[in-house]
């Protein structure tokens, strides 16, 4: 359908005007435009308002000033004026005259003062117009400023760039900017019902409405990039305290739901009338409010911690109902459908390549024996990815879902292994600690199992120290380091089970100063022969002390667990993925089990993003480093490489995902949570 143009100025940019039903009238204007009223004519006839005098208007003041987006005819107004006169043109505003080399249009979107966004539910209608400039300071356009004040008057800014040059074009980097998203046009109804106007237009044909694909826009949803600001009240307050048409103090009301504020303007002596919000409201929900929950819950943050850091700054925050309450039916359900929809790309990405090497241990979420949350977590040692979490709940006083909380670690491995195997996951051989029910478990099941080397070195270590403060063990003090050494060398070389326990023998030879070994697999040290020059340092043959280190290193326990070391991977990667959970599960405070669930998946993804991240390096291309002093190496220094920034994309997904999909429909993703199943909740006493 072709765009409406004016009978007699096709270029008119001004409001056009459709020939009205009622007969009489109707007629008059069909003379003014044919001289005569013609049998037949198109229905659709529309003039401009440069052939109507100033009092066939309802609101041609409002319009002048800018405050008014199109002009209303009263009722039986007739076309009187020739195609020559002058067009009505709204007054250029001082953003207009300061860019009079770029063409600024008459008409515009209608859009309340200052607002972000206009009412959701709003119905309207595009013209052709260009996007009017916007303070970021103020959220205002720059005409209706400069109407206001007679200049840009910032809301928390003072005039920092008065040279600055305005466009309808957005410029990158520059501090105005258009309408972030296209409005559209209200009809004449709908503006009534917005402005309080008279009665509407009487050219007005529901029948005629434009219905061009290129004159209608559709009004995006809100989109959680866009930038927020902080704003004072009695800023805020400034810019309603007068009318900008009379300059008459009016009467402003407020109204707060949690970070949302509406403001309501009214001149009881022009009946100039405004309203102001500042944020969307998508249905009945402010949309700050829901990415403040939706931020605080994906980055792992504490919304009590947030609440006080609000009130130390007056901010006004949401109440905690108020997060409880975006958490349960539009945060957790995203959380759990982002984690599905990961771990099932991931497992059909390792499916590629056969049978997996993983490694499994379980986090308590108390320490000690009274744990009520134990998770169980897989990963795959090749890509250090997260593969399967399981939350297994109990308390030592009532058991819930095991029989106490020494058996959580088995409950959480066996769901595990069974997530992967449901979904074509085979395992080839897994890393553990020596865990004795972990241990019968993946024998029961004939999955091959490796200990990883620091939980035995730690176990043994602390046996090693325990034995050298006796009196008569001195000298193994200086053998400490060593020996760890030792494990961990004997663990990396060997490619079998024997040749570990070949090494690790010839550790009793070693110490009494003798490196040539009775044993094939490895029968000789490696070393280089040289003469020590402490000669006390070595163990003497038949001393107590050589006796008590042999009772410890080579009974039958420590042999067995020496050939089944991991000579490959290690759980040093899931020690480091326990210690990022406590960033979003702290252990001193309590959860229920969606919410302990959720958060334990946030760390997951966190972690998989993550986790490969590369070193990062100075200027000249060197790589940084930086040093630590940690408990476990009383004193030593230990050089650790630092990693580039994390990245946290996986937020923006969680909140793409829960604001256009999740908060649009939320009953699938409802429906998936409630898949979970959840155990009753247990009460200590």
């Amino acid at each position: 359908m072709p765009k409406k143009r004016c009978y007699f100025h096709p270029n008119c940019r001004t409001t056009l005007f459709r020939l009205p039903r009622d007969g009489g009238v109707r007629d008059q204007w069909l003379t003014f435009i044919f001289n005569s009223v013609p049998h037949n004519y198109y229905p659709n006839l529309t003039l401009c308002a440069a052939h109507f005098t100033e009092e066939c208007f309802h609101n041609l003041r409002e319009f002048n000033a800018g405050f008014a987006q199109r002009l209303v005819l009263k009722d039986g107004s007739v076309p009187t004026l020739k195609p020559e006169a002058a067009v009505y043109e709204r007054q250029p505003t001082t953003s207009q005259q300061g860019s009079s080399s770029q063409e600024f249009p008459t008409t515009s979107t209608l859009h309340e003062v200052g607002c972000q966004s206009d009412p959701i539910e709003t119905e309207t209608v595009a013209t052709e117009i260009k996007p009017k400039m916007r303070s970021v300071g103020t959220q205002l356009s720059m005409g209706i400023q400069a109407t206001f004040y007679g200049h840009d008057v910032g809301t928390q800014t003072t005039d920092m760039f008065p040279d600055v040059q305005l466009s309808s074009t957005p410029v990158r980097g520059s501090i105005f900017r258009p309408s972030k998203r296209p409005r559209l046009v209200l009809d004449v109804e709908e503006e009534e019902s917005e402005l309080h106007v008279e009665p509407n237009d009487s050219t007005y044909n529901p029948d005629s409405f434009v219905t061009d694909d290129s004159e209608l826009t559709i009004d995006p949803q809100p989109d959680h990039s866009d930038n927020k600001y902080i704003v004072f009240e009695s800023c805020l307050r400034e810019l309603f305290m007068s009318c900008p048409v009379c300059e008459t103090k009016c009467v402003v009301q407020s109204r707060r739901r949690g970070t949302f504020v509406a403001f309501t303007q009214l001149c009881e002596k022009c009946n100039y009338h405004r309203q102001w919000q500042s944020q969307p409201i998508v249905g009945s929900t402010p949309l700050g409010n829901l990415l403040l929950s939706a931020a605080t819950y994906f980055t792992g943050g504490s919304f009590k911690q947030l609440e006080k850091i609000f009130k130390a700054m007056k901010l006004q925050m949401i109440h905690f109902v108020t997060f409880r309450i975006h958490a349960r039916n539009f945060i957790e359900p995203t959380i759990i459908h982002k984690w599905n929809q990961d771990q099932l790309n991931l497992i059909r990405q390792l499916q590629e390549g056969g049978n997996v090497a993983v490694a499994g241990d379980m986090r308590a979420d108390t320490p000690g024996h009274s744990a009520k949350f134990g998770s169980y977590t897989i990963m795959h040692m090749e890509t250090n990815k997260i593969l399967d979490l399981q939350l297994v709940q109990c308390t030592q006083q009532q058991s819930n879902e095991v029989g106490g909380s020494y058996h959580m670690e088995k409950e959480g491995l066996k769901r595990c292994l069974d997530k992967l195997e449901s979904n074509g996951l085979a395992v080839d051989y897994i890393v553990t600690d020596r865990h004795p029910q972990i241990q019968k478990y993946l024998r029961d099941r004939n999955i091959t199992q490796f200990y990883d080397v620091w939980h035995f070195e730690k176990g043994l270590s602390k046996k090693l120290d325990k034995l050298s403060k006796t009196k008569d063990c001195e000298v193994l003090k200086k053998w400490l380091h060593s020996i760890k050494n030792h494990v961990y060398w004997s663990a990396s070389s060997s490619k079998s089970g024997p040749e570990k326990v070949a090494k690790w023998n010839s550790l009793h030879n070693h110490i009494q100063n003798v490196h040539v070994h009775d044993n094939h697999l490895f029968p000789k040290c490696e070393h280089p022969d040289k003469v020590s020059r402490d000669p006390t340092k070595w163990f003497q043959t038949g001393s107590v002390a050589l006796h008590k280190v042999e009772k410890l290193l080579y009974n039958k326990r420590v042999l067995k667990d020496i050939e089944k070391l991991s000579h490959h991977f290690q759980t040093s990667s899931l020690e480091a993925f326990h210690s990022l959970i406590l960033r979003f599960a702290p252990k001193n405070v309590i959860f229920p089990f969606i919410g302990m669930l959720c958060r334990l998946y946030l760390a997951a993804m966190h972690y998989n993003e993550n986790a490969n991240r590369e070193q990062a390096t100075t200027t000249e291309g060197q790589a940084v480093y930086k040093f630590l002093f940690p408990k476990s190496k009383k004193g030593e220094c230990t050089g650790k490489p630092v990693k580039v920034e994390p990245t946290y994309s996986y937020v923006d997904d969680l909140m793409s995902l829960m604001l256009h999909k999740v908060f649009v429909d939320p009953t699938p993703y409802a429906e998936e949570l409630q898949t979970i199943p959840i155990p009753p909740s247990v009460i200590t006493f």
